[in-house]
């Protein structure tokens, strides 16, 4: 009985530490054993305004987690804590969501895929080790999903492309040719004979004999955000072909020509966006409505 550990990208999902796992086939899952004595009989593991958290509930909440993400520290102490925050939040902001046949499509395909990770003989076993249900699985997806779904909610049109101008560097793929140079004047001469179209090779040659270039190294499809910033601008602005002014960067020249530019639009990055920006709201979120709301924690 092989199975396969569940990896997926869903923002809210990711977020709580879920569905992670490892590439490739696992002959057995070993499903954590969720230390439950003290928090089942515990009637209250956090309190809010308005409604409380007890240790049953958390307990299963712990163990749909251990189902999910078979390599989660469920008994440590801070991971415990950590996950408590995001069930209180959880709690006070779904209470009064309806299911949307979205969230309800996500719980299908959800279930799809835990399937075929999991065989019938696999989630069985999951069942008896964390002592759940499947219908515990179904309604903790359906929570988190609604959970998901309020704050991609609160992402606006303007906020989507605002974000996108933040990280258009990171969605941004260049190669390009540098030339180094020890001295501006041999730059400014080599930058002169490029941008009259001279090429590259033909300067080679005509520079040879002076050895005004000390090397040329090519860079291919790197992220526009992995460079420095000195040539982050030149490269935003160039076109196809074009080689730069002479750039100074410590006892060196720089000369840049660019062979490729990849820029992924707004709406093809779109849903990964929408994750992020779901993953700051959860975030924020916590960080700083939680605190008014008088939450208080009595999980050891």
């Amino acid at each position: 009985m092989s199975s396969t550990p569940l990896k997926l990208q869903l923002a809210v999902l990711t977020a709580f530490g879920l569905l992670t796992g490892c590439g490739g086939k696992h002959s057995n899952t070993m499903f954590p054993s969720v230390e439950i004595s003290q928090l089942s009989s515990t009637k209250e593991v956090a309190a809010y305004e308005g409604g409380k958290v007890t240790g049953a509930e958390f307990n299963r909440f712990l163990a749909v987690e251990g189902f999910l993400n078979p390599d989660a520290p469920l008994n440590d102490t801070s991971y415990r804590k950590e996950l408590l925050r995001r069930l209180v939040m959880q709690k006070i902001l779904i209470a009064h969501l309806e299911t949307s046949d979205r969230v309800q499509k996500q719980v299908e395909d959800m279930w799809k895929q835990i399937k075929r990770s999991y065989d019938e003989d696999t989630r069985k076993q999951g069942y008896e080790v964390l002592h759940i249900r499947s219908s515990d699985v179904t309604n903790q997806l359906t929570n988190q999903f609604k959970l998901e779904e309020y704050f991609r909610k609160q992402i606006t049109s303007d906020k989507l492309s605002a974000y996108y101008k933040r990280i258009e560097n990171n969605v941004t793929r260049v190669s390009f040719t540098q030339l180094t140079l020890p001295t501006l004047h041999d730059a400014d001469a080599v930058a002169a004979e490029l941008q009259k179209g001279t090429s590259l090779q033909d300067g080679q040659k005509k520079f040879a004999d002076l050895h005004t270039i000390s090397k040329i190294e090519n860079a291919d499809n790197l992220k526009l955000s992995s460079l420095s910033s000195s040539f982050i601008d030149i490269l935003k602005k160039q076109h196809i072909g074009e080689s730069s002014e002479p750039i100074k960067m410590g006892k060196a020249y720089y000369i840049l020509i660019l062979k490729q530019k990849d820029k992924k639009t707004e709406s093809e990055v779109k849903e990964e966006m929408m994750n992020e920006l779901v993953l700051n709201g959860i975030n924020r979120y916590i960080q700083d409505e939680l605190p008014k709301l008088h939450v208080t924690f009595h999980l050891r």
